[in-house]
């Protein structure tokens, strides 16, 4: 597999790499620093992400790159509106700054298990002239597990990867403070549970819902001192504070629109 990958992205011998620290381009950037290839990996932080700069800037150094370029920006007011297409205008908003500057092709970490989900973001990719390799290479999300932490990535910071965004039930407006609240209960049940598959969702104004998939952290969730901790903060932007008893799973925001 990585012998693929490789061969493949030899064939252009200097690209840009949208780079989000998780196994999916830490395999691409891991195979390119193999190589020995002209790679520029770059992160855009628009204040979706969960892991942080100081997070980005290891992954890129556990795979041997020390040239990771960071691009802060705010996203535009129809993106904070979040309407159902909310991902294809962020994706379209996240790769401009890369894919006009025309001195170089452009790849990102999609993957071959993506083509069955719901993903807006990736028709902003390809309308962009954004390549996937692990896409074309028929590579697996688990595949790219594997390859990306045999190359030196970091399964912690790969485990944080993930956009808040999605925490957002469609036509919830996002903001600032609703955005640092789900951070925060996220990284404060991490931190105890070591659980990197809950998720903090904003049902509507009124339900904050978490999803969790250890038995282990239902157990904690459900700790009176510990509880008592989540609701507070997430009483801050919602009335209810409540535990999803089915237990983490893929979006179901995207799930009730019949996509």
């Amino acid at each position: 597999m990585k012998d693929l990958l490789i061969n493949h992205l030899k064939k252009n011998n200097r690209f840009y790499l949208m780079f989000s620290g998780g196994f999916d381009s830490s395999a691409i950037l891991g195979c390119a620093m193999k190589a020995g290839l002209d790679v520029v990996p770059v992160w855009i932080d628009n204040g979706f992400n969960r892991v942080t700069e100081k997070d980005i800037r290891q992954q890129a150094a556990n795979l041997g790159c020390q040239n990771l370029e960071i691009i802060q920006m705010k996203p535009h007011k129809n993106i904070l509106k979040n309407p159902v297409d909310r991902c294809y205008h962020c994706k379209g908003q996240i790769i401009h700054p890369v894919i006009t500057r025309k001195d170089a092709p452009v790849f990102d970490g999609t993957n071959a298990s993506d083509s069955n989900n719901y993903r807006p973001g990736v028709k902003a990719l390809r309308k962009g002239g954004v390549k996937s390799p692990l896409a074309e290479l028929h590579i697996t999300k688990e595949q790219a597990r594997e390859l990306a932490i045999t190359l030196g990535a970091d399964p912690v910071i790969a485990n944080m990867e993930g956009c808040l965004a999605t925490r957002f039930n469609y036509h919830v407006e996002i903001t600032a403070e609703k955005l640092e609240v789900l951070r925060k209960i996220e990284q404060d049940i991490l931190k105890t549970t070591g659980d990197h598959h809950l998720r903090c969702r904003l049902d509507d104004e009124e339900h904050l819902r978490i999803e969790c998939r250890n038995q282990a952290t239902f157990l904690q969730l459900i700790e009176p001192k510990f509880r008592e901790k989540i609701v507070k903060t997430g009483k801050q932007i919602s009335t209810f504070v409540t535990l999803d008893l089915e237990g983490a799973r893929k979006n179901a925001f995207d799930k009730k629109l019949g996509l």
